[in-house]
């Protein structure tokens, strides 16, 4: 007789779904698309899978063929065109663009002021103003190949000048 088996350990929090799944899926009549290829194409777009899942989940019998047959372009060109279509919608729904950022920012900026992060929001607030170009993190690095050692403070005045554009007469000796 088998004994009924508990789970071991810390039981598994519930994965959370990323998309809300249709519950039925209608056939697109100005595409030409059945009720199984509509399914095939929404989950093959949003539904975070591969073309066999995509068409397992559209309840295809033979999942892998079905997939291929579906993306080859030559026996349903109008999944195919389905599937550029709903990948152009999505590209334009989430593309990144100063204004959404922008937007992102400040609201990240409020949220965290609100709540006491004060140092979020002012990243936040330093990450806005570089977006607006209001502030320019600026650095520069400057190659000296020059052997300072063998050099008098004279020279090294003289070099100091030529290379930040500096009069010589604006530093005293304690500079050096």
């Amino acid at each position: 007789m088998a004994a009924v088996r508990k789970g071991i350990g810390r039981p598994r929090k519930p994965k959370k779904k990323l998309v809300a799944v249709p519950s039925q899926f209608e056939s697109d009549k100005e595409l030409g698309l059945t009720e199984m290829q509509a399914a095939f194409v929404w989950w093959y777009t949003e539904g975070a899978c591969g073309q066999t899942e995509s068409a397992r989940r559209a309840k295809y019998e033979y999942p892998s063929v079905a997939a291929n047959k579906m993306l080859n372009g030559k026996d349903f060109p109008s999944v195919t065109k389905a599937i550029r279509i709903k990948q152009d919608e999505l590209a334009e729904r989430y593309a990144i663009t100063p204004a959404k950022t922008g937007t992102m920012l400040w609201k990240i900026a409020e949220t965290a002021f609100e709540s006491g992060a004060f140092n979020a929001s002012v990243s936040a607030i330093k990450e806005l103003n570089q977006l607006a170009g209001l502030s320019v993190n600026r650095s520069q690095n400057i190659n000296i190949n020059a052997n300072v050692d063998s050099m008098s403070k004279e020279d090294v005045k003289e070099r100091l000048s030529k290379l930040l554009g500096v009069d010589t007469e604006a530093y005293s000796s304690k500079d050096l």
